[in-house]
């Protein structure tokens, strides 16, 4: 490939939390890692970042991004930033069940996560969106902060108290229990 010419990324399908496909990370993965691990442990947010030399491979303006995302298979609650190094151009995706206002969002990423992507701080991009994410100012109030998790619990005890129902009503009164048959006498 000639001098000068920079590798188009196609969307990816991601295995773990940050996937640095430019290799420029480096040492600021360390940093990047922790926060988004440290968002999950406070929130049960996911986010997801992938930083890529470019978004070029993909066609018809189609949202690189949420490509990504389908590709990646994440849930309807996650969060992705996808990072073109070359041009220092990001994109931003929501799952469609997140309690997370668009708007906050939208001024989260301009007013935190775009001066680092700009000045090429890329772990700090990272750490500015975990910790605007934690902020209470991003989530819609109207929306329920639900997840799969709870979501699990809650249907986990639910069965188990109605179990118990049943069998507690299967039991019984001693009233309602028939005598014991007693053998009849021979006269």
């Amino acid at each position: 490939m000639p001098a000068g010419i920079a590798t188009a990324e196609q969307p990816v399908a991601l295995d773990a939390p940050i996937t640095d496909e430019a290799g420029v990370l480096g040492a600021g993965a360390a940093a990047a890692e922790e926060a988004v691990a440290e968002l999950r442990s406070q929130t049960g947010m996911v986010l997801s970042a992938v930083f890529v030399p470019s978004f070029d491979g993909v066609e018809d303006g189609a949202d690189w991004a949420e490509l990504t995302a389908m590709e990646s298979e994440l849930g309807d609650e996650e969060v992705l930033l996808a990072v073109a190094t070359d041009e220092a151009e990001y994109e931003w995706w929501v799952g469609s069940e997140s309690a997370l206002q668009p708007d906050a969002v939208e001024t989260l990423m301009s007013e935190d996560v775009e001066p680092a992507i700009v000045e090429g701080d890329w772990s700090g991009a990272v750490v500015a969106l975990a910790d605007g994410l934690q902020s209470t100012d991003v989530v819609d109030p109207a929306m329920p902060s639900w997840s799969a998790t709870r979501t699990a619990v809650v249907v986990v005890v639910l069965v188990g108290v109605l179990t118990a129902f049943y069998l507690v009503s299967r039991r019984g009164s001693p009233e309602d229990r028939e005598p014991a048959a007693t053998p009849a006498r021979q006269s």
